[in-house]
Formats: structure tokens, C-alpha cells, sequence
């Protein structure tokens, strides 16, 4: 009984002893400083505050009999408690025994309004005992409610309500969770300091934990670019990587390559030299040939290698297959012969379609004084289009003049006789009025598959080349000769060429005039006509002239045009239309006489011949027709009658031969080419 009294006597001076902590515990149910407020100003709420909750204790320190059932509930939510967060308030024997329900009502009230993360099993379970509770609470207000209604009282009904009511409005709550209520300033900063650690983890939780994941998903997301930059980065040094070890090995195949056809060289001179039987030593120069022609830039090993004067010693041998053979590997070395004159003769054909009648009008006449076949009068003979045509079928085949004005003639009939309708869709389609593989099938009868360099073999074969125009290197054309010869090693051409192509190729690349034949496909360039870059080759074949042979004066140039027509008719128009303008852009590029003025003014007197008669009618490039021909040619007779003392001047010059010390110097340059060379006389 002593025990119970003690505790007792403890209970009563608790509550009358310190009613400022037993207000603050109650006010901590709804937090309110205005409620505080009035309740420390109010004397008489207080008295009846302590008589209401004198009577509260009363009533609950009945359920004392329900101790046990209540401590293995308790004990029961300890055990929560223990596997959970760790709560703000801790269970302890003293504090139950002396508060009882009323202190787990308190307890879990401020661990659910600070942690405010309780789980729905602890609400479920604590459910019930808490309705419980409230209708006790209930009913308690409602019988000690006064007649008329006081605002201290009130004030004090609505704590009492609000904290009663907590706890129903928690369960009631959809997600499980406390309501939020508000918190004063004070007490939000007494509870942090009051527990630093948990603060500050709540902080950490509740400002930082959001941006975890963003920070993790950023982190994350920037080691994806740097793995993606490095392999990017890893990828282009690999691509760098190859790609400069795929250039290294082109370079080492080069030089392999290089070096390969070196002593590949090597090995077919040396072979070459030791040949004593004819039959064989041919058999050797055409395997040099052809492996030169193959891959040119064994010349200059060859050179080094002292084939030239082997090859002029053997030439001596009286034996004509031997010694053709050996003319067209020394033409393919660049090496040439002494000129037939006392200087460098040349002739150049302008492009023109089958007006070129007109240019054998001029060549007729001066066979008829110089009484030699053309290729015997020039060293030089250079076509375009139309002019390549003469040159091969009088430099290359060597075929009389009439002969050659009747295939001219037949030539022009047999290509250019097509029907305007089929012709239309043809230029439709292909951008060629004509038929161009049927001009092709003519030129590979007429020609056959002999190379340019094969026509070297006959001594009496000039210098011959036809100009053609590429179109597909570079942004402007360029102007490409096909050549019967090569050059010396270490000379070097401005124009684009070669040797080793067939004669009907380079008729067929240097007639291709855009409009009436196709362009012509050789390798991995675009020919087309000539004469859209140089309709007349005198410049070129200066140049090229110089390049074989450069310590040799020039003797004459005889440049043959095809015709032109000037008209009278002035155009008092202050415009001109479209077709006038491209016309005026075409007139320009096949332009003939520009190139004459400035020759004439350059080269020395009596140099330079132009003979270019005028005629009365613009006859196109492709006129097949005979009385048209038949005008041409009239026109062409009488120009020459008017200009009969140029011609017989060009004559007297094309008849001189080469006088005594110019006959020794060539026999002494040819004696010392063969013995390998003298200081001041040979290059060899």
C-alpha cells in the first residue's frame, strides 16, 4: 500500500507540480501559438484546465486493470519499433507506468507528426485502440459541456477536439500517411537542435535526395558521352591509322613497283646486249618496246644503261625488220633523226569538216612545184579534226593526193548522210546528230589496230600528232596529242599525250565535235573535237617541235586553214538573242585567226605561211553533197592563183636542201650518239 501511495503522491505533484509541461505536452496534440496564448493569459482557464484534466487522468487510471493486454500490445509495437526507424519518443518502464495509455496516445502522436512516415500496418493496428479512445474522450467533453457557450472554453473544446480527432483523421486518410499540420518556427527549431543528427539527415533527405537521382542519371549519362567520345576518338585514329598505313603501303608498293620495273629494265637491256643472232635480237628490241611502252618511265634506265648507242650500232645491220625495229624503239626513247632540211619544216590542218577540200587544194599545189609527196616536205605534221585526217592519210599512209581527196570525199558521204528525223532523236538522246559507231566501224577498216609508235618503223614517216580536247580533267579543257614519237627523258611537254594509243582512236577522240558525234570514252578521259580548244595547232606544234628538237632553227611553217566566211551584212540591232550569243561563244572558240595574227607577228620573215582562203557561202561541217564540194574546191583554186608568188616562195624554201657543214655536223652528232658520246657533241 506504502508503494501505491508513493506512486500516487508522484502522479498528483507530476500534474499539480508542473502544469507547464503537461500544457506544453497537451499543445503538442495541435500546435498553435495563438491557442498557448490564450490559454497562459486566461487564470481562470487554467483552473479549469487542471480540473479537466484531473478528471481525464481519473478516468483513465481505471484502464489499470488492462494493464497486461495493453503491455503485450506495447510490447508488440516495440517490436516494430525495433525492426523499423528508430522514433523519436522510447519506451520505458517508468514512463508507462506512470502516464499508461495516455503516454503511448502522446508518443505515437509526436512520432507520427515528426517522422510522418509511419507505416499502414502500425495505423491498421493501432486503429482500433485509438477509436477506442476518442469516443471515451467524447463522451467526457460532452457531459461536462457548459449552457452557454464561453470563448475561453471553446478555445479549450477546440484543443480537446483537435487532439482527439488527430488520430481518426490520420486513418481516414487515403494514402496511409498523417496529415501534415503547421509547424511553429520554435519548435521546428528546437526539435533540430534537440537532435542534430536526425536533423541534419532529414535535411540532407529532403533537399538532396531529390537531385540523387538526377545528379546519378547526370553522372551516368556523361560517362555514356565520354565512353562515346573516346570510342569516336578511338575510331578516327584507327581510320588515321589505316588510312596512313594504307599510304605507306601504296608507297612501298610503289617503290617496290618502281624498283621492280627498274631491274626489270635492267634485265631486258643487259639481255639485249649480249644478243649476238638477228633473229633473236629482235625478238629482244620488241620485248624492250613493249615493256617500255608499258611503263614509259623505264626510259630514262634504259638511257643510263647506254641503250641508245647500242641501238644505232645495231640499226647499221642489213636487215629491215631488225632495223624498223629498232627506229620504233628509239622513237619510243624520245631519240630523233637529223631534220630533212635546213631547218625544222612544219605543217598544221585547221578543223572544218569536209571543207578540208580546201587544204588539199593548197597541198596539191605545192607537190606540183616542189615535185616531193607531202611527207617527204615536212618533219612535222599536225592536225585537228577534220586536219587529223589529212595528216594521217598523208603523213602516216603516205597516200597520194587524188587518192586522198577521193576517200575525203567518200568519207563524207558514208558518215554524214543521215535522216534529219532519225538524226533529231538521236541528238535528243545521245547529243550526237550522227551515227557515231558507224564512223568508228570506218576508221578501224580504213586504219586497222596499228599503234601510233608502229608507224616509226617506216623511215620516211614523219613526225605526225592529231589534237583532241579533254574535257573531264579540272574545271577547263585540255588540249591531248596523240603522237607518233615519245620524248627524251627529262623533257617535258606542256600538253597531255602519248604514243600508245591505235591511229583510229586518235582520229576518233580528235574528230568528236560536240553536236554531230559522240564524245569519245579512251581510258579514264572524256575526248572530244580539237578545235574547241585549239582549231589551230601551229602554237602547239612549235612547241612540240622544240621539245624534240630544241638546238634546231625553224625553217618554215606551213599552216592550212579550211576556209572562212566573213559577211557584209551589218546588224544594226541593239540586242542580240540567245542563239546569237552562243553562236558568237562558238565562232570565238574555233577561232583561227587570232593564232595567225599573233605568229605572224612573232616569228621571223619568211617563216610563216598561212594560206586560208575566203569563200562566199557558210557551208557547215558536215555538207556531203558534191556541188557544194565541187564550190569549195573552185574557191580554194582560186585563192591559190591569187597568192601564186607565196606559193612559189613556200617552194623554193621547202626545195633548199641542207648544205656541206650542216651534212658533217649531223654525220659527226650520229658517230658520236653511237660510240657513246663525245664531251661536247653528245648528250649521251
Amino acid at each position: 500500500m506504502s508503494r501505491i501511495k508513493n506512486t500516487l503522491n508522484a502522479v498528483s505533484k507530476a500534474v499539480f507540480g508542473k502544469q507547464n509541461e503537461m500544457i506544453s505536452l497537451l499543445a503538442q496534440l495541435k500546435p498553435s501559438s495563438r491557442i498557448l496564448r490564450k490559454l497562459s493569459d486566461s487564470g481562470w482557464l487554467k483552473q479549469k484546465n487542471i480540473k479537466q484534466t484531473i478528471t481525464f487522468l481519473k478516468k483513465y487510471s481505471n484502464k489499470l486493470a488492462e494493464k497486461d493486454s495493453f503491455a503485450a500490445k506495447e510490447s508488440h509495437v516495440m517490436e516494430k519499433e525495433d525492426t523499423g526507424k528508430q522514433s523519436l519518443f522510447h519506451y520505458t518502464n517508468n514512463l508507462t507506468t506512470k502516464f499508461g495509455e495516455s503516454f503511448y496516445l502522446l508518443s505515437s502522436h509526436i512520432n507520427s507528426y515528426f517522422k510522418r512516415e509511419e507505416k499502414m500496418s502500425e495505423q491498421k493496428e493501432n486503429k482500433h485502440f485509438q477509436d477506442k479512445s476518442e469516443l471515451e474522450l467524447k463522451k467526457t467533453e460532452d457531459d461536462e459541456k457548459p449552457s452557454s457557450p464561453d470563448p475561453g472554453v471553446l478555445t479549450d473544446k477546440k484543443l480537446g477536439s483537435e487532439a482527439s480527432l488527430y488520430s481518426e483523421d490520420d486513418a481516414a486518410s487515403p494514402s496511409g500517411t498523417p496529415e501534415v499540420l503547421p509547424i511553429s518556427t520554435k519548435q521546428s527549431i528546437a526539435n533540430f537542435l534537440s537532435r542534430p543528427t536526425e536533423g541534419v539527415q532529414a535535411l540532407v533527405g529532403g533537399y538532396i535526395g531529390g537531385l540523387v537521382p538526377k545528379l546519378k542519371y547526370d553522372s551516368k549519362s556523361q560517362l555514356e558521352e565520354q565512353e562515346e567520345a573516346m570510342k569516336a576518338e578511338q575510331a578516327i585514329s584507327k581510320d588515321k591509322n589505316a588510312e596512313e598505313k594504307r599510304r605507306l603501303s601504296l608507297q612501298r608498293e610503289k617503290i617496290i613497283a618502281r624498283v621492280s620495273i627498274d631491274n626489270r629494265t635492267r634485265a631486258l637491256v643487259q639481255a639485249l646486249r649480249r644478243t649476238t643472232d638477228p633473229r633473236l635480237c629482235i625478238n629482244r628490241v620488241e620485248e624492250l618496246t613493249f615493256h617500255l611502252l608499258e611503263f614509259p618511265e623505264g626510259k630514262g634506265v634504259a638511257v643510263k644503261e647506254k641503250i641508245i648507242p647500242y641501238l644505232l650500232r645495231l640499226r647499221q645491220v642489213k636487215d629491215e625488220t631488225l632495223q624498223a625495229a629498232v627506229r620504233e624503239i628509239l622513237a619510243l626513247i624520245g631519240y630523233v633523226d637529223p631534220v630533212k632540211g635546213r631547218g625544222i619544216r612544219i605543217l598544221t590542218i585547221d578543223g572544218g569538216g569536209t571543207r578540208g577540200v580546201v587544204a588539199l587544194q593548197t597541198l596539191r599545189k605545192l607537190v606540183e612545184l616542189t615535185q616531193k609527196p607531202v611527207h617527204q616536205l615536212f618533219d612535222y605534221i599536225c592536225g585537228v579534226s577534220t586536219g587529223a585526217i589529212l595528216a594521217f592519210m598523208l603523213g602516216l599512209f603516205h597516200m597520194p593526193l587524188d587518192e586522198c581527196e577521193e576517200l575525203y570525199r567518200k568519207l563524207g558521204s558514208d558518215v554524214f548522210s543521215q535522216n534529219v528525223i532519225v538524226g533529231t532523236v538521236k541528238m535528243s538522246w545521245s547529243h550526237a546528230f550522227y551515227d557515231s559507231q558507224t564512223w568508228e566501224n570506218i576508221l578501224k577498216d580504213r586504219m586497222g589496230s596499228s599503234l601510233m609508235i608502229e608507224t616509226a618503223r617506216n623511215p620516211m614517216c614523219p613526225k605526225v600528232a592529231a589534237v583532241s580536247t579533254i574535257v573531264n580533267r579540272g574545271i577547263t579543257p585540255k588540249a591531248f596529242v596523240f603522237r607518233n614519237y615519245g620524248h627524251f627523258p627529262g623533257v617535258n611537254s606542256h600538253y597531255l599525250g602519248g604514243c600508245q594509243y591505235k591511229m583510229w582512236q586518235a582520229i576518233r577522240a580528235s574528230s568528236a565535235a560536240p553536236g554531230y558525234f559522240a564524245e569519245y570514252v579512251l581510258g579514264n578521259d572524256l575526248h572530244q573535237d580539237g578545235g574547241l580548244l585549239l582549231n589551230n595547232p601551229s602554237a602547239l606544234a612549235i612547241h612540240e617541235c622544240k621539245c624534240l628538237w630544241p638546238d634546231v632553227p625553224l625553217e618554215c611553217i606551213v599552216s592550212l586553214g579550211t576556209g572562212r566566211y566573213e559577211s557584209d551584212v551589218r546588224n544594226t540591232a541593239t540586242h542580240t538573242s540567245l542563239k546569237t550569243k552562243l553562236s558568237n561563244v562558238i565562232n570565238s572558240a574555233t577561232d583561227t585567226e587570232e593564232v595567225h595574227v599573233m605568229l605572224d607577228g612573232l616569228l621571223p620573215p619568211d617563216t610563216y605561211f598561212r594560206f586560208n582562203p575566203v569563200i562566199c557561202e557558210n557551208i557547215p561541217l558536215d555538207e556531203s553533197r558534191n556541188e557544194k564540194l565541187d564550190q569549195l574546191q573552185l574557191e580554194g583554186l582560186k585563192y591559190i592563183e591569187r597568192n601564186e608568188e607565196k606559193m612559189k616562195k613556200l617552194a623554193k624554201i621547202l626545195s633548199q636542201e641542207k648544205t656541206t657543214l650542216q651534212k658533217i655536223n649531223d654525220w659527226i652528232k650520229l658517230k658520236t650518239d653511237m660510240y657513246e658520246g663525245l664531251p661536247f657533241f653528245s648528250k649521251l
